[in-house]
């Protein structure tokens, strides 16, 4: 979120973004609905949408019914104005493969496809984006969901080696010229769960993620917010010193040794965070599961500390829908003006 003081430029740019999320979400508006939305004049409405009209970000759609006097123009919003392209990398069935989808500005694909890749580099990138770019010139914004974490542009921690020490971000904010984000996929997934089951919380939120081939992870959410801590490192809840053997666990067949390794786990992130809701996600984690964790949660934990456990059938769903509501987010700065010391 940006904090900056106010001016005429600045005031224009808060105008035009209020205007813009009002005809997001409606779809299609008239002026004066707009400007009863947004508490705009209906003149500073009426230019604003002039200027949108122009870029084609806004259309005129079909007069309003009128039974009597002129009737009012409605304006629909164009959500093919901008294209966001979002990238992510998973392996099925021994092949690394690389997920490209591209969406609208209303989040609606226009595009989905996947590659087969040996390794995951930069260029299996550059050569997927560069033949997207051409086909799809309205593309505005690159997100891209990678297991690990950034610092200082760099990426530091990585499933995938030959990216470990790459300013990725960089590179390809000057390659391309536009937004690019990075984002982890557990913490694109507790983003995309919230989002496609509309669950809020004031307090905090956790996903917790078991990879088959991978240490799990966790997204922590909380005012709303992703909290990944002061240097990106929040959330490798592999490296809490429980003395649990992970690759054991998910290989195991037992169940009851799963339960008691995810329960150890929940117990401790209660009590550092405290969350109304923890949402469980693996190939090993069931809804019965879930419930024998909630159960022996209650057991061991003071009823002020149970949170809601919720089990995710759908990563890819969570982790797709995140990387959508993140990168679109690029094209919308979140602007907030404040006073000038």
């Amino acid at each position: 979120m940006k904090r900056i003081g106010g001016n005429a430029m600045v005031m224009k740019e808060v105008n035009i973004n209020l205007v813009r999320k009002i005809m997001k979400s409606k779809g299609e508006a008239t002026k004066q609905q707009i400007a009863k939305e947004t508490g705009l004049s209906a003149v500073t409405v009426g230019t604003i949408l002039q200027q949108l009209l122009q870029t084609s970000e806004v259309k005129e759609a079909e007069l309003c019914s009128s039974s009597g006097g002129r009737p009012a123009q409605r304006f629909k919003y164009n959500g093919d104005y901008a294209y966001a392209l979002i990238l992510f990398p998973y392996e099925a069935a021994g092949q690394i493969i690389i997920r490209s989808t591209v969406v609208n500005l209303f989040g609606n694909r226009v595009f989905e496809q996947t590659d087969e890749v040996d390794d995951i580099d930069v260029a299996c990138f550059e050569q997927i984006i560069d033949s997207l770019i051409v086909s799809y010139p309205a593309i505005r914004a690159i997100g891209f969901g990678l297991p690990g974490a950034e610092w200082q542009g760099e990426i530091i921690v990585s499933d995938y080696k030959a990216l470990i020490g790459v300013s990725i971000l960089d590179d390809f904010r000057k390659r391309y010229g536009i937004p690019v984000i990075m984002e982890n996929d557990v913490n694109a997934a507790v983003v995309g769960y919230c989002e496609r089951k509309q669950i809020q919380s004031d307090g905090a939120i956790v996903y917790l993620y078991f990879p088959d081939r991978f240490p799990p992870g966790a997204g922590i959410l909380i005012n709303g917010k992703l909290f990944k801590g002061t240097r990106n490192f929040a959330g490798e809840i592999a490296n809490i010193p429980l003395g649990i053997p992970w690759d054991e666990v998910k290989s195991t067949t037992i169940p009851e040794q799963i339960e008691e390794a995810v329960v150890k786990l929940v117990i401790s992130i209660c009590a550092v965070l405290n969350p109304d809701y923890i949402i469980l996600n693996g190939s090993f984690m069931e809804q019965e599961s879930g419930r024998k964790v909630a159960e022996q949660c209650k057991q061991k934990l003071p009823a002020s500390a149970v949170p809601e456990i919720i089990i995710s059938e759908d990563f890819t769903a969570d982790y797709l829908e995140g990387m959508i509501a993140q990168t679109l987010a690029t094209l919308e700065p979140d602007i907030v003006l404040s006073k000038v010391k």
